[in-house]
């Protein structure tokens, strides 16, 4: 199967802030597409960066992708924008966590009917 992980990735590059840090970590079955970004308006902290957002997509959801026709994957690109969207727009990047602690990261999976309708 093609490996899709940079087309996702760029698809969700586009729907996130310019200064996004985006990682593909390979290895495993799923897709997996980790995000943060720098937040704006703490004086203190000018660096602080969001909460960290793992997008999972999963092993299923890729394999029906790969197998649909080109306007298949083009409508399931549309769904997964739409679908990343969404998450987003509820998604509150801000936390608490002092200087040099992560704060626990957001874990969005996406299956094979959230992908391929």
């Amino acid at each position: 199967m093609k490996d899709f992980t940079s087309h996702f990735r760029q698809l969700a590059e586009s729907l996130l802030p310019d200064d996004s840090r985006i990682l593909t970590p390979a290895g495993g079955p799923d897709v997996i597409i980790l995000c943060t970004w720098r937040l704006i308006g703490d004086t203190h902290r000018p660096n602080k960066r969001s909460r960290m957002i793992r997008i999972v997509i999963a092993q299923e959801a890729l394999e029906d992708y790969a197998r649909g026709s080109e306007g298949a994957r083009l409508a399931g690109d549309a769904r997964f924008l739409e679908w990343l969207g969404r998450q987003l727009s509820d998604f509150d990047p801000n936390h608490d966590s002092p200087l040099g602690v992560d704060p626990p990261p957001v874990t969005w999976p996406l299956s094979t009917l959230e992908l391929n309708g």
